[in-house]
């Protein structure tokens, strides 16, 4: 993973523990079997099926990018074979990352609204994410690090809100955390084992 992509996951991830140390009395608990079981390895993994042509055997990396409206930010990185680099961007000022450092995975990103960011980040192999965005002022982050690791983040019809999660080898293999959708003013953080759901102050 490059050192710029270090540094942006670090970010994200301290402004969400700002925002949990401010409410810390509000902290709710969300054991990772709510999110991480038989449902989401089901769903999950249909959603790959579309997107496994890409990303099988020793091909060549795929990146594709299609953004409608103004003020857009992409930025993407494939390090590794057999890849897959997806961005569709709407509306205004959203900006993206993804970096792949591996081989046979798939960052998928859809957003829409006003003044959203988003980091997909992957360092191994056989990884997969799907992650949907709108509203507006929103921050996600999705970093995995380790093998045949899968997950969808749906950060649909928020504001203001900021979603970090870190899925690593001693997580589940499929994520697919629920009620992350249409949330105001919120801070999610999700660590193997645990999401940790925040209100702002």
């Amino acid at each position: 993973m490059t050192s710029w992509t270090k540094r942006l996951a670090g970010a994200m991830a301290a402004l969400a523990l700002s925002a949990g140390i401010a409410a810390a009395t509000e902290i709710r608990i969300v054991n990772e079997a709510d999110y991480g079981g038989a449902r989401a390895e089901a769903v999950v993994s249909s959603l790959m099926q579309p997107i496994n042509p890409f990303v099988a055997g020793q091909a060549g990396n795929t990146t594709s990018i299609a953004q409608i409206g103004t003020g857009h930010s992409v930025n993407s990185s494939i390090e590794g074979h057999s890849s897959a680099s997806l961005i569709a961007q709407e509306g205004t000022r959203n900006r993206a990352v993804q970096a792949i450092e591996g081989s046979n995975s798939a960052l998928l990103l859809v957003q829409s609204g006003t003044n959203n960011n988003v980091l997909q980040a992957s360092r191994g192999d056989n990884n997969f994410q799907l992650v949907g965005v709108s509203g507006s002022n929103n921050d996600v982050g999705y970093v995995q690090v380790g093998n045949n690791l899968a997950g969808v983040l749906d950060v649909r019809n928020s504001h203001n809100t900021t979603v970090v999660a870190f899925q690593t080898n001693q997580s589940r293999n499929f994520l697919m955390p629920t009620g992350i959708s249409g949330l105001n003013n919120a801070a999610v953080v999700i660590v193997p084992g645990k999401m940790y759901v925040l209100p702002k102050r």
